[in-house]
């Protein structure tokens, strides 16, 4: 099967639910040729399956590629985020703000913003240990 033929399948796997076909999908298409795109959804796929270390591994292997893939970035901070992994999941979004569409922009900013709360809320009191 073509690269292209395959990432379409991969892709309507996923669209259907079926993750971990797609992930095996995915796999060859990466085989095939590495993209920063295919590592993106590939992580994606790994991301829905509750597979957080392979998500983990694929979106920063997509943003080593191509820092600017903005699908990565967002995906990867949500991740982190669900992850309660804060501080990690501002940095991801704020990064990739400026690049963002107007509607992108506010949604991503508004997880930012609850990602920081969420941190102020887990730091110690002034005083306290």
């Amino acid at each position: 099967m073509a690269a292209k033929t395959q990432y379409d399948y991969a892709i309507y796997l996923f669209q259907q639910g079926f993750y971990e076909d797609a992930v095996s999908h995915f796999d060859e298409v990466l085989h095939e040729q590495e993209t920063a795109e295919g590592w993106s959804d590939w992580a994606t796929a790994h991301f829905a399956l509750s597979h957080f270390t392979e998500a983990e591994r694929g979106f920063r292997r997509a943003l080593q590629l191509n820092p600017e893939l903005q699908d990565a970035a967002v995906n990867f901070g949500t991740m982190l985020a669900s992850l309660h992994r804060w501080q990690e999941a501002i940095d991801t979004l704020e990064k990739i703000l400026p690049d963002l569409e107007p509607a992108a922009y506010t949604a991503v900013r508004a997880l930012a913003g609850q990602c920081r709360e969420q941190l102020e809320r887990a730091a110690p009191a002034p005083g306290k240990s």
